[in-house]
């Protein structure tokens, strides 16, 4: 805002991790233009500092994006890279305005330009981060697809061991109980009856196969 030739420019602080409260970074130029500001710093210099603040955040977290590999590091790096956007974005819209006020002061020409600067790199850390994380997220749900499918192959053919052996075991159990039919004295029933198991568990699962 201009008034009568003091220029107020109302900026946020770089936010921390974990915090929800905004603070305000103050900036005054009274109309011999000298700036003073709540912050640390002295005069434009004081303003400038605050931008490379959000440089030298967004270095930090793009060495984070580039160490991710888990959807919950993607996770962490977004969580704090959106409170800087946001705050990058109201930077530059403060400064474009005080540009827009106060022509003649070139210093703020500059200090736009690089907040817009700052404001894309965030736009740009962000998208990577998303598409990092969505591409992790994907990477996981195809590992764990291709785990159920051996999964499933795996059961399928145990399953089909199962029902090859379930006639002869069946058989097996009848004709091991105690009593005398007289078959047990003859070899060729033997085998008949191993045969006859075989030839079941083949047939179930021939029809268990086409099912499939």
């Amino acid at each position: 805002m201009l008034e009568e030739g003091h220029l107020m420019i109302i900026l946020h602080q770089l936010p921390l991790p974990d915090e929800h409260d905004r603070k305000a970074a103050l900036f005054w130029r009274n109309p011999q233009g000298e700036w003073k500001t709540n912050l640390k710093g002295i005069g434009v210099a004081a303003l400038t500092e605050h931008l490379r603040g959000f440089d030298n955040k967004l270095e930090e977290l793009e060495q984070a994006e580039n160490r991710a590999n888990t959807a919950t590091e993607y996770h962490m790096v977004l969580e704090q890279i959106a409170p800087v956007l946001r705050a990058s974005r109201g930077t530059h819209r403060a400064l474009q305005q005080a540009r827009e006020l106060l022509k003649s002061e070139r210093e703020l020409i500059n200090l736009r330009d690089q907040a817009a600067g700052i404001e894309r790199n965030a736009e740009l850390l962000l998208q990577d981060a998303q598409f990092g994380l969505n591409f992790t997220v994907a990477r996981q749900a195809e590992s764990q697809a291709a785990t159920a499918r051996q999964m499933a192959a795996t059961a399928h053919r145990l399953n089909l061991l199962a029902a090859l052996f379930l006639p002869l075991t069946a058989l097996a159990s009848i004709f091991g109980m105690e009593f005398h039919s007289g078959m047990q004295d003859t070899p060729l029933h033997f085998w008949l009856i191993c045969v006859a198991g075989v030839v079941l568990g083949m047939l179930v699962m021939s029809t268990l196969m086409k099912r499939e």
